[in-house]
C-alpha cells in the first residue's frame, strides 16, 4: 500500500558517521505496529558534497540531531525530474526536503568535444552541471546578497540521507528511481563521494499556493530580473516551479562564474540566459492572466504602438 499522510515515517538527523554514510554499517531501522519507521539521516560536510569550484556555496543545515518525520510526498509522481520533494517536520517545524537522485554525467560529457573537455576539466563540468550543485550555488549567491527567502523560497542548508533510508522512502512512496539508486549503492559501496550518499536541501514549505494575479506577476518579474542581476539564471521557468509567487527550483540554474557562459560566444551565451525571459512570458500567456507585464520587455514594446502602451489599464 502507498504511504499515507496520516502515517508519517519517523527519522533522526544525526552527526556525521563515516561508516554509516558509506554503507559499511547500516543504520538501525524498524517498523512498528503503526507502520512508522525509525531511521537515521546524516548531515555532513564531506569533500565532494559541495561543488569543488570557485563561487557561492550553500552551508549545511544546522540542526543535525533533531527528530525528523516524513509526512508526505510533495513532488509530482508523474514528473521524472532530478529530485523528489517531501513534506517533513524537523524539531516539530514543517519543511520541504528535496532529495536528489544520483547525478549521471554521461549526457553532459557527450555535449562537448574531447578538446573542450580537456579545457573544462571533469571537476568543473560536474560542479557546474550536477543539479544538486546547481541549487547549492544559486542559493549560495542568494545568501550572499541577503535575498534568500525574499525572491525565492528560503533554503536552510544541505544535508544527506543514507542509502538505506532512501530505499525505504522509495518503497513506501513507490519511487522506482530512488530504489534503483539505493540498490546501486549496495552493489558498489566504493562509489565516489558524490555518489556514496543521497544529498538533500532543506527549504521552507509553502503548503497553499495562490492564483497568479497582475500584482503577483509584477513581483515575480522583478524577482527574476534581480536574480539575473546577481548572475543567477534559473533556466527552468514554469508555473509548477513557483509556489506563492516564489521560485522553488534551481536544479537547472547556471550561476556565475560558470564555465559554459564564459566559453560561449557572447551571442550564444545571451540567447541561453534569455531563455528565462521567454519562458516567463510563455508561462503568463498559458495562465491566461490579463496583464501588461512582460519579462522580455524590449520585444513587447516593439509589438505595441505608443498609444497602445498608454491605453493599457489593468488592476494593481
Amino acid at each position: 500500500m502507498p504511504h499515507s499522510a496520516g502515517q508519517p515515517a519517523c527519522c533522526q538527523l544525526t552527526d556525521w558517521d563515516e561508516e554509516n554514510a558509506y554503507g559499511h554499517r547500516p543504520p538501525t531501522c524498524r517498523t512498528d505496529q503503526r507502520n512508522e519507521e525509525d531511521a537515521t539521516f546524516s548531515s555532513i560536510d564531506l569533500n565532494g558534497l559541495q561543488p569543488q569550484c570557485e563561487g557561492p556555496k550553500l552551508p549545511p543545515f544546522p540542526n543535525r540531531k533533531a527528530t525528523l518525520k516524513v509526512i508526505r510526498r510533495l513532488s509530482d509522481p508523474e514528473h521524472n525530474g532530478e529530485a523528489h520533494v517531501f513534506e517533513v517536520t524537523i524539531a516539530r517545524k514543517a519543511y520541504a526536503l528535496k532529495i536528489f537522485k544520483f547525478y549521471n554525467e554521461e549526457a553532459d560529457v557527450e555535449a562537448f568535444s574531447k578538446p573542450e573537455l580537456e579545457v573544462i576539466g571533469s571537476d568543473t563540468l560536474r560542479a557546474h552541471s550536477d543539479p544538486f550543485y546547481n541549487e547549492c550555488r544559486a542559493y549560495g549567491r542568494l545568501m550572499e546578497w541577503d535575498l534568500n527567502g525574499r525572491i525565492a523560497v528560503r533554503a536552510h542548508g544541505y544535508t544527506t540521507v543514507t542509502a538505506e533510508n532512501v530505499h525505504q522512502l522509495g518503497a513506501i512512496f513507490r519511487i522506482e528511481d530512488l530504489i534503483q539508486d539505493a540498490e546501486e549503492h549496495k552493489i558498489n559501496p566504493n562509489l565516489p563521494p558524490y555518489r556514496c550518499m543521497f544529498r538533500a536541501i532543506v527549504k521552507d514549505i509553502i503548503k497553499d499556493d495562490v492564483p497568479l494575479t497582475h500584482k503577483r506577476i509584477k513581483k515575480m518579474r522583478r524577482d527574476l530580473l534581480q536574480m539575473r542581476e546577481q548572475g543567477i539564471y534559473p533556466l527552468d521557468i514554469k508555473r509548477s516551479n513557483y509556489r506563492d509567487g516564489l521560485l522553488v527550483d534551481f536544479s537547472s540554474a547556471k550561476t556565475k562564474p560558470h564555465f559554459f557562459l564564459d566559453m560561449c560566444a557572447e551571442s550564444r551565451s545571451e540567447r541561453i540566459v534569455n531563455e528565462d525571459l521567454y519562458a516567463f512570458d510563455d508561462m503568463i500567456k498559458e495562465a491566461n492572466i490579463k496583464t501588461w507585464v512582460k519579462a522580455n520587455l524590449e520585444e513587447y514594446k516593439e509589438k505595441l504602438r505608443p498609444r497602445d502602451l498608454n491605453r493599457k489599464k489593468y488592476p494593481k
